[in-house]
C-alpha cells in the first residue's frame, strides 16, 4: 500500500515538475533570449550610429577601417554601398564577397532605416546576429552592418537554464521529502482505519479507532467509530430478536416452516423435526421434507388463489402422526410473492381419541345390543308360549341369565373404569409379601390352567419379598393379566414373576399364547379392542380387561410395557417404581 501510494504522488508530482520545467524552458527562455536580442540590436544599432559619423562611401576599399573598428565595437563591421556592393569587411576580403543588396537585414534596411537578421555560420558554427542601418552622407548612400555571434546570449540562456533547473531538482528533492513524510503519515493512517475496517468485517464490534494529528481523516475516524456504535447496537437488538425468536421455535409446540416462493425450506422450529425426522431442512424442496401430496395440493392452491389455506392429513414417516396446516402466503413487498408460512399442528391425540371415542360407543353399543337382543329374543320366546315347554324354557332362562350376567360384567368393568378415572377407587399402597399374592393368583387359575393343559409357574428374585402396592388392585391387575394369558395361550404355560432391572423391581406375566401382531401392540389397553373380536366374545370377554389393568397401574404410579411375537406369545412387564 505505502509503495503504491508513494508512487502515486510521486508520478503526480513529477508530472507537475515536468510541466513547470517545461514552461520555464519555452516561455521563460524564450523571453530572455529575446530580450537579449532586443538589447543587442539596439546596442548595435546605436554603434553604428556613431560609426557611421566617419564613414565615406567614396572609397573603394575600407577593410582596414573596418578592422579597426572591430577592435572597439567587439563586432564584426561591413560597409556596403547602395548597390549592395561590399566595400569594407573587419573579416573577410571585401572585394571577394558577393553582393550584399538582398540579404535580410539590408532589405530591411532599406525599407525601415534599421534591418534585423539572424543567421548559422558554418566558420564558427554559431548564430549570428546582423543589425545594418542605412547610411546617407551627402549625395551618397549606402549601409553599415555589424554582426555579433550569439554565443554570449546562449551562454545567458543556458546558465539561466541551469539555474532554472537547478532550483526545480532542489525543489523536487523537497517535494520528494516532504511527500515521502506525507505518504508515511498517510500510509499510516490509512493503515489504522483499514485495520479497524478489517476488525469490523470480522465481527469485533467493540473496537474504537482513535487518530492523532489526523486534520481530515478525524471525521473518516470519528463516522467509522459512530458506525461502530450503532452496528454493535444494531447487532446486538439483532441478536436478542433472533434468541427470542429460536426461543419462539424452541418451546412451540407448532411446527413451522417457513418456504420461500421456488419452494425450498429456509427456516424451520424444532417442533417440525419431530414431526419429519431429525433433518437439516434449511435449503431442502419442501416436498423432500413433507412428503404428502394433499400438502404439495394445498401449496398449489395459495400459490394461485395468494390466499390461507388449512387442510388435515396423515404421515407415516418417522411416526404416524395427524397434522392440521394451516399455509399462509408471505410478502415482503406489495403484490409481490416472497414464500409461504406453513404452521403444522399435531392433532394425532385428539384423532385418536376421536377415535377411540366412536370405538367406544360402537363398542358400547354393540356389547349390549348382542346380549339384549338374545334376552328380548328368549323372553318374547317364553311369553309366546314356550314358557309350558319346561325343557326348552329352562334352557331359554339359562341363557338370558348368561347374557345378563355378561352385560353385569360389562357394566361392572365400566363402572371399575370410571371409578378409577374419578379417583373414587383409592390406591393405598403399603407393603406387602408379593409370594402370598402370587399363591393366591395361582389358586384362582390352577383349575382353569389345568383344564386346557397349560402349566403356572411362579419366577421370583430371592431378595423380592415384600413390594408397596395396594393388594386388592394388584390382585386386580394380576387376575385380568392372567385371565387373558390364559384365555389365548393353547400350549405351553404361563408364568407370573418379579425381577430387578437397574437396580428398579418389575411385576411380569409371561405366556407362550398365539400372541400380538407387531402394528397392534400400541393399541392394547384401548377399551374394547380386541385382537380377534370374535374369539374374544366367544370366551366371554367385554375387551376392557386390559383397560383396567392399564388404569390401575397408572393409579399406582407404576408404567406398564408389553412385548409380543406373534405365534410365540406375549409378555407384560409393569415397573413398580
Amino acid at each position: 500500500m505505502r509503495r503504491g501510494l508513494f508512487r502515486r504522488i510521486f508520478i503526480l508530482y513529477a508530472v507537475v515538475i515536468v510541466l513547470a520545467v517545461a514552461f520555464c524552458e519555452i516561455f521563460i527562455t524564450s523571453a530572455i533570449r529575446e530580450n537579449y536580442r532586443e538589447t543587442l540590436r539596439t546596442s548595435l544599432a546605436a554603434q553604428i550610429s556613431l560609426i557611421a559619423e566617419n564613414i565615406l562611401f567614396n572609397e573603394t576599399n575600407l577593410d582596414s577601417l573596418c578592422r579597426e573598428l572591430k577592435k572597439d565595437t567587439g563586432a564584426r563591421v561591413t560597409i556596403i554601398t547602395s548597390e549592395g556592393r561590399v566595400i569594407g569587411d573587419s573579416d573577410s576580403d571585401s572585394s571577394l564577397m558577393d553582393n550584399h543588396l538582398h540579404r535580410t537585414e539590408i532589405e530591411q534596411a532599406l525599407l525601415f532605416e534599421t534591418g534585423m537578421a539572424i543567421r548559422h555560420s558554418n566558420t564558427i558554427n554559431y548564430d549570428l546576429l546582423y543589425v545594418a542601418r542605412k547610411v546617407s552622407k551627402g549625395q551618397r548612400e549606402g549601409f553599415i552592418r555589424l554582426a555579433v555571434p550569439l554565443k554570449e546570449v546562449d551562454n545567458a540562456v543556458n546558465l539561466l537554464r541551469m539555474k532554472i533547473i537547478l532550483t526545480v531538482l532542489l525543489v523536487f528533492l523537497s517535494m520528494g521529502i516532504f511527500s515521502i513524510w506525507q505518504t508515511e503519515h498517510l500510509r499510516r493512517l490509512l493503515r489504522q482505519i483499514t485495520d479497524f475496517s478489517k476488525s469490523l468485517s470480522r465481527g469485533e464490534i467493540n473496537r474504537r479507532l482513535f487518530l492523532n494529528n489526523a486534520g481530515e481523516f478525524n471525521e473518516i475516524a470519528e463516522n467509522l467509530t459512530s458506525m461502530s456504535v450503532k452496528l454493535q447496537a444494531t447487532i446486538a437488538e439483532s441478536e436478542e430478536e433472533r434468541n427470542r425468536l429460536n426461543v419462539i421455535l424452541k418451546s412451540a409446540p407448532d411446527g413451522l416452516l417457513i418456504i420461500d416462493a421456488k419452494g425450498f425450506v429456509t427456516l424451520s422450529s424444532a417442533s417440525a423435526r419431530e414431526f419429519f425426522g431429525d433433518i437439516a431442512m434449511t435449503g431442502l424442496p419442501f416436498v423432500e421434507v413433507v412428503r404428502n401430496h394433499e400438502f404439495t395440493d394445498i401449496m398449489d392452491e395459495v400459490r394461485r388463489s395468494l390466499s390461507p389455506g388449512m387442510i388435515t392429513f396423515r404421515i407415516d414417516h418417522p411416526a404416524e402422526k395427524y397434522l392440521s396446516v394451516r399455509v399462509s402466503p408471505l410478502f415482503y413487498h406489495e403484490h409481490e410473492l416472497s414464500g409461504f408460512v406453513a404452521i403444522f399442528h399435531d392433532i394425532t391425540q385428539t384423532e385418536k381419541l376421536e377415535q377411540v371415542r366412536k370405538d367406544f360407543v360402537a363398542n358400547v353399543s354393540h356389547e349390549l345390543k348382542t346380549p339384549i337382543t338374545a334376552i328380548k329374543g328368549f323372553a318374547d320366546t317364553l311369553l309366546d308360549g314356550a314358557l309350558d315347554d319346561r325343557e326348552n324354557a329352562v334352557k331359554f332362562i339359562r341363557t338370558i341369565k348368561s347374557n345378563s350376567e355378561r352385560i353385569n360384567s360389562l357394566v361392572d368393568d365400566l363402572m371399575t373404569i370410571s371409578k378409577i378415572e374419578l379417583g373414587v377407587i383409592r390406591v393405598d399402597k403399603s407393603l406387602i409379601d408379593i409370594g402370598d399374592v402370587f399363591e393366591n393368583i395361582l389358586d384362582i387359575f390352577r383349575d382353569r390352567a389345568l383344564a386346557k393343559g397349560l402349566s403356572l409357574e411362579i419366577s421370583r428374585s430371592p431378595e423380592l419379598l415384600q413390594i408397596s402396592a395396594d393388594r386388592n388392585r394388584l390382585l386386580q391387575i394380576l387376575t385380568n393379566l392372567l385371565d387373558n394369558a390364559i384365555k389365548f395361550t393353547e400350549t405351553g404355560g404361563i408364568t407370573i414373576g418379579i425381577d430387578r432391572e437397574d437396580g428398579k423391581p418389575y411385576l411380569f406375566v409371561e405366556d407362550t399364547g398365539i400372541g400380538v401382531p407387531a402394528k397392534l401392540i400400541a393399541r392394547l389397553g384401548e377399551r374394547f379392542f380386541r385382537v380377534d373380536p370374535g374369539r374374544s366374545r366367544t370366551m366371554g370377554g367385554t375387551g376392557l380387561g386390559l383397560a383396567i389393568v392399564k388404569h390401575l397401574v397408572k393409579a399406582h404410579g407404576w408404567s406398564m410395557h408389553i412385548e409380543s411375537v406373534q405365534g410365540r406369545g406375549t409378555r407384560v412387564i409393569i415397573f413398580a417404581s
